[in-house]
């Protein structure tokens, strides 16, 4: 399964006969940087193709004498929402040696809240679960293997970077517009969300998770918890540190320290909307729900699962 986004490719196998989740039993990366080249009409540079091009030939060249069933290619919003995407993914799809799809917002929303459930387990309880991702926040909510509602904005933490944040370090000027269009826009798209037990799906999260949890003596490898408190109390001192910055603090990657800041604040308006105090830590998201799709699909006969591929993506 290989997985292209804003800031790397990533390749796994997966051992379909586990009898468990099945797991990635090897799995290669490389950066593609299209966060960085992604312009504010939303077109990706000629380079930041080019960059994406080569990190999904490196993923599959690593991967030439692995023996697999299927190979399914699809990308995230950073490919999905270029405007100049249908080309993007022509040239992706050359360089993979296979079509890449896309999901639409909505739909990659579900199947991140069925790997949620799946992980969590419980089955008959509410569920809600928060993904911020580069180019859009998805809130889904449900008792059953499948969301019943699903909210989905245009605001991802790398949209709302090129948008209001064009300074590093921003100004006091854009935060102020970044806080007035997230609180006019989600807490009027989250008053009908019934909450149930709320679980944090995306690496934005997971990373203040580990930046919040962490202490000056010992950093928190595998937070469980994404607190509001201290949420609240780191914002003021990332919006002070340029991008370099952040990413010299506890849990904070590189590719991810100019979006960060807008992360924490959209987290901070969808956790004060729900009236959430602390949102649990979900280590499965979109890749393992494609993997339990295409799964589920198998069980059936190979053909079905190849047909999931082909309905599933755009």
């Amino acid at each position: 399964m290989l997985d292209i986004g804003s800031a790397a490719a990533r390749l796994d196998i997966v051992d379909l006969a586990s009898p468990r989740m099945p797991r990635a039993t090897w799995s290669v990366k490389s950066r593609t940087r299209l966060a960085e080249h992604t312009l504010a009409d939303g077109r990706v540079t000629e380079e930041g193709i080019a960059d994406a091009e080569r990190a999904v030939r490196h993923c599959v060249r690593a991967s030439a004498d692995k023996p697999v069933e299927a190979l399914i290619a699809y990308g995230t919003s950073a490919v999905r929402d270029a405007s100049n995407g249908a080309r993007m993914r022509k040239r992706l799809g050359e360089a993979a040696g296979v079509r890449i799809g896309v999901l639409t917002p909505r739909d990659e929303a579900a199947v991140a809240y069925h790997a949620a459930r799946r992980w969590h387990g419980r089955g008959g309880r509410p569920m809600t679960t928060v993904d911020i991702g580069g180019g859009t926040i998805d809130v889904a909510t449900g008792t059953g293997t499948d969301p019943g509602r699903v909210v989905s904005l245009p605001h991802g933490a790398a949209r709302l970077t090129r948008q209001f944040l064009a300074d590093d370090p921003p100004t006091p000027a854009q935060l102020a517009e970044l806080r007035r269009e997230l609180h006019e826009t989600i807490p009027p798209a989250l008053r009908r969300v019934e909450s149930g037990h709320p679980l944090a799906l995306s690496k934005v999260l997971r990373q203040l998770a580990v930046l919040t949890e962490s202490t000056p003596d010992a950093v928190v490898r595998r937070p469980h918890r994404l607190r509001l408190k201290g949420l609240a109390e780191w914002i003021p001192r990332l919006a002070e540190l340029d991008h370099r910055k952040r990413a010299k603090l506890p849990g904070v990657s590189r590719s991810r320290g100019k979006r960060i800041l807008a992360g924490a604040i959209a987290a901070e308006v969808i956790m004060e909307s729900l009236g959430l105090a602390e949102l649990e830590i979900c280590p499965w998201g979109l890749r393992q729900g494609l993997v339990y799709r295409f799964l589920e699909a198998r069980t059936r006969t190979r053909a079905d699962a190849l047909d999931l591929v082909g309905t599933l993506f755009d």
